[in-house]
């Protein structure tokens, strides 16, 4: 009777096994991968300059800083009635007008104009980005000097890092997300063969 009960856990254990072995290949498959993360419609890994400047004014809603107009290396466009819950986007490019990465800063209070008396926090808003990134391999809880702490987020693979944090490295920084193309050098230039 005690062979019989043994085996039957030895199956038993075997069938969720199998089963977890089954969910996590599912995984892995539906996970999309870092290399084809848009922001606006652009796609970050092969995006340039001109491409930045034609998507943002096809769309609409942002007005590009005047400080930024005549620049090769930066674009700053405010939210003007799109993305309303930031500040403003910043595209920084190499020489060649690769883009090399790209920060929206949020405003303190909102998500998505939602009425409410207290801060958005890093974890609203890389929930909000898990659905196009997928699980995050690295989260960090950072805090200095006795200041209250918070948790920072972090996707990378051997293309594109985007990192969820706070400016200044404290709790009461405005929320941030960057995206770092790794493939692009900022020091690129253009090599006259």
């Amino acid at each position: 009777m005690d062979l019989f009960r043994k085996g039957s856990r030895v199956c038993l254990m075997a069938a969720v096994l199998q089963m977890w072995v089954l969910s996590v290949e599912a995984e892995d498959e539906t996970k999309p991968s870092l290399d084809q993360v848009t922001l606006l419609g652009i796609d970050l890994a092969a995006a340039d300059l001109n491409q930045v400047r034609e998507q943002l004014w096809a769309i609409g809603g942002f007005m590009q800083a005047r400080s930024t107009v005549r620049q090769r290396n930066v674009d700053k466009f405010f939210t003007w009635s799109r993305m309303r819950d930031s500040y403003y986007v910043e595209f920084r490019y190499n020489n060649l007008g690769k883009v090399t990465s790209v920060k929206r800063l949020y405003r303190p209070y909102s998500i998505e104009h939602q009425n409410r008396r207290t801060a958005i926090t890093t974890d609203e808003v890389a929930e909000r980005l898990l659905a196009d990134l997928g699980e995050t391999p690295f989260m960090t809880r950072k805090g200095w000097g006795g200041s209250l702490s918070y948790s920072s987020y972090r996707w990378e693979d051997d293309k594109i890092q985007v990192l969820v944090d706070r400016e200044g490295g404290e709790q009461f920084g405005n929320v941030f997300v960057r995206y770092t193309v790794k493939t692009q050098s900022p020091y690129a230039i253009a090599q006259n063969d």
